[in-house]
């Protein structure tokens, strides 16, 4: 059987191939074989496929499954649809799904789906990659206000970013949070949307600045210029009343291809030069990595052995 043939964005569903088969038997024995592996009833996806596949991946084709069977409209919402629109999370994608529909009495489980009709009679929806979403404010705020304050202010600052095609502003969020207003969570992510920016340029070096607030350090201004005979500089986070820059490494920087090209010495070589610049500068210089923002009582000592004072949120931390 040419699986590849018949499958569709890599799914195979009976109900739309029975046409050449008599019946799922022979579906369910090649799952048994390990030439298919089956998502749910009466849908499946083909070993090479499944293999190939990341964990987000695997995560959007249990989500094309749930939604090709189900019986009334419905949306994919929360961690689901942060996995359609390419949104980062800091954990695992799960293995359930999440769908938003229409409640209508009885019970709302069912093996690897979680239901929830939370808002949706005025949920704002789209079609993205031929699925059914909710709109990337909803689901930014759907997604933080199931999250840490720290790991909400990644997922905010994302639909923000400056460098993001599409990137949102501020007032679509507020707009979006105070049409919602949850049952649940509304100071929370009151709190996320007030300290939300669209200058840092990575999930952790999002969080490194919420987590600093959390510990009650004064707020750095983020993405300061500096200027040089070699040209200008933006460190990560810069308090001027300390004279001390830091910039956020996370592991990604010496690893990924698109920032290493290849050469993860060049990397290195290059920060310490930008470095250099900076202390001939009179600027101190110190590198917050992912460990510290894990470990806070780490990043509360290296910013006191940095001099960095205590203080609060500052007009100056955030850009409107």
């Amino acid at each position: 059987m040419d699986y590849d043939a018949l499958g569709h964005n890599g799914l195979i569903l009976f109900n739309q191939v029975r046409h050449v088969l008599d019946d799922s038997r022979g579906l369910r024995r090649d799952a048994e074989r390990g030439i298919l592996v089956r998502l749910r009833r009466g849908a499946f996806v083909t070993r090479g496929v499944w293999d190939g596949a990341d964990l987000r991946e695997r995560h959007l084709l249990r989500a094309r499954a749930a939604l090709a069977v189900t019986a009334r409209p419905a949306a994919l919402a929360g961690i689901s649809a942060a996995a359609l629109w390419g949104m980062p999370i800091d954990e695992d994608w799960p293995a359930d799904i999440t769908i938003l529909d229409e409640w209508r009495g009885g019970g709302r489980s069912e093996p690897g789906v979680r239901k929830t009709a939370a808002g949706f009679r005025t949920a704002s929806t789209q079609v993205v990659d031929g699925l059914c979403v909710t709109s990337i404010e909803r689901t930014a705020l759907d997604v933080a206000r199931t999250h840490s304050f720290a790991k909400a202010i990644g997922t905010l600052d994302w639909v923000l970013w400056r460098k993001r095609p599409g990137a949102l502003k501020k007032a679509v969020l507020i707009n979006e949070l105070n049409r919602l207003k949850p049952r649940f969570g509304m100071r929370h992510l009151e709190r996320c949307v007030e300290f939300s920016t669209s200058l840092t340029d990575s999930f952790g070096e999002s969080t490194a600045p919420a987590v600093i607030h959390l510990l009650g350090f004064e707020a750095p201004e983020l993405q300061v210029e500096f200027f040089d005979s070699h040209g200008r500089m933006e460190p990560d986070f810069y308090w001027r009343s300390v004279r001390k820059a830091a910039e956020f490494d996370g592991k990604s920087k010496y690893t990924r291809a698109e920032y290493t090209l290849g050469n993860p010495g060049e990397v290195v070589w290059r920060e310490k030069k930008r470095e250099d610049r900076l202390r001939a500068m009179k600027v101190g210089i110190t590198c917050i990595l992912t460990e510290h923002v894990e470990a806070p009582a780490r990043l509360d000592r290296m910013l006191r052995n940095a001099g960095i004072t205590r203080g609060r949120l500052t007009s100056s931390r955030r850009e409107s």
